[in-house]
């Protein structure tokens, strides 16, 4: 999960480019309108409600194109050339079907001139607002906010001397968890052993590798393969391995190449799509089923003592923990009572289900039966800590329990209301379970989303699996 300062900041962010739009198309209108002497005299102009809904949605397709470009990515280790470069291509991008679309609706200022103007305006406005916020975010950065957990990893004084650059660049906003060495005649075993040790205890954000590319094949094989099967980010100071599943681009520090490994889909204007997707619908159902969370919630308060909600933490992506929303469909006090009842699990793996649960209330079980109980998950579609499709969020019990390091691969996408798991029976059979989400990851599209969503309700009516 995304830590709340930095939801806070990227949002702060997204508000501030959608901001500089808007002054950049008012400047370049002021200079297109003849006889405009200021701003007053053009936002005295008179304004129809269907250029208003044209400018919204404007706007919404402007904020796509950023996010596809990557432009709310971490850019830490990636230098300012870059951003420039897709910064401008993004502009251009998201300039055009205004020039393009300027006859239909009538924008007859929006001639060539316009065009040039307003994209300038905006470039210049976006990498100067946005030159401002590095600045800003290296501070906070400096001041120990915004980390990221890391661990260096290398062979002999190679390991060392990453810790070293990453510590004097406090901008970057890197907390070193572990400097694990070793050297290039020893078996990688052990780190290995200690690696997967640490990564066990730790929520980490990523793993720098420092090896060279003759002598340090074997180790940076295996922390490729430990962290590639557990959705880890790994940042390889050298040339890098055949991947099977992880994918790879390049950064910098001061200079030296750093490879970037990392597992799930990648980022594109897609999953721009599909967040656009989750805010949309979560909102508008959570408003449209109001007076169902209503009946609910008061059938809930007769039937049995307790909240109305029950609130647990779970593990979502990167392998942060959330709190994770449902109706309550139990007695109060049931999670005490599991470990009585762990001899009746009717689940292989580490997760338990009980198709008879003694501990299921008598509305409980009506709501479990609809998968009612499901729906206050849409207030975390809403927060950005699940989506409407992905593997399912598991309680801390059950992934304590993962004694396989590949299903931890799992956390490396959002988890979601349904994913194909849901679709397909829902039994207990925690290694087919584990088989369709990785699926699901290696094989991601807005297509597969579509399909699931579609699939899932004939599978909630019908009570497929449903405990």
């Amino acid at each position: 999960m995304t830590s709340p300062r930095r939801t806070a900041l990227l949002a702060a962010l997204k508000l501030a480019d959608l901001g500089v739009v808007v002054a950049a198309f008012v400047v370049a209108l002021c200079s297109e309108i003849p006889g405009a002497q200021s701003w007053s005299e053009v936002l005295a102009m008179r304004i129809e409600v269907r250029n208003v809904l044209f400018m919204a949605a404007y706007l919404g397709y402007w904020h796509l194109v950023l996010l596809g470009f990557g432009l709310y990515r971490s850019h830490r280790l990636a230098p300012i050339s870059r951003e420039w470069r897709d910064l401008l291509s993004a502009v251009l991008l998201a300039a055009t079907p205004l020039f393009v679309l300027s006859r239909f609706f009538r924008f007859e200022y929006a001639d060539a001139r316009f065009f040039v103007n307003f994209s300038l305006f905006a470039f210049v406005g976006l990498a100067t607002e946005r030159r401002l916020f590095r600045v800003f975010a290296r501070t906070m950065r400096r001041h120990g906010r915004n980390l990221r957990n890391a661990i260096v990893v290398g062979l002999d004084e190679e390991a060392l001397e990453m810790a070293s650059r990453l510590a004097r660049r406090a901008d970057l906003g890197y907390r070193i968890v572990e400097v694990l060495e070793t050297t290039p005649a020893a078996e990688p075993t052990r780190l290995l052993e200690r690696l997967a040790r640490v990564v066990a205890r730790n929520p980490i954000d990523e793993v720098f590798v420092a090896a060279p590319l003759d002598a340090g094949q074997p180790l940076i094989r295996g922390v490729l393969a430990l962290c590639e099967e557990q959705g880890i980010t790994v940042r390889l100071v050298s040339s890098i391995a055949d991947l099977t599943l992880a994918r790879a681009q390049v950064d910098e520090i001061d200079g030296r190449p750093v490879i970037t490994v990392f597992t799930g889909p990648p980022d594109s204007p897609l999953l721009a799509v599909k967040r656009l997707i989750d805010i949309t619908v979560s909102l508008t159902a959570l408003i449209l089923l109001a007076p169902v969370f209503a009946i609910i919630a008061l059938a809930i308060r007769l039937d049995s003592p307790g909240p109305v909600f029950f609130v647990q933490r779970r593990v979502g992506l990167g392998g942060r923990q959330f709190n994770f929303y449902k109706f309550r469909t139990m007695v109060e006090d049931a999670e005490r009572l599991q470990p009585a009842l762990e001899h009746l699990n009717e689940a292989d793996g580490p997760v338990f289900k009980i198709r008879d649960d003694p501990r299921v209330t008598r509305v409980g079980r009506w709501v479990r039966r609809a998968s009612l109980d499901e729906l206050p998950q849409l207030i975390n579609v809403l927060k950005g800590d699940m989506s409407l499709v992905g593997p399912r969020p598991l309680p801390l019990r059950d992934v304590a329990r993962m004694d396989v390091p590949a299903h931890r691969r799992r956390f490396s996408v959002k988890p979601g209301i349904t994913c194909l798991w849901q679709i397909q029976g829902r039994e207990p059979r925690f290694e087919d379970w584990i088989r369709t989400d990785m699926a699901y990851i290696d094989n991601w599209s807005l297509g597969l989303d579509f399909k699931i969503l579609a699939r899932t309700i004939p599978a909630v009516l019908s009570g497929r699996g449903a405990y």
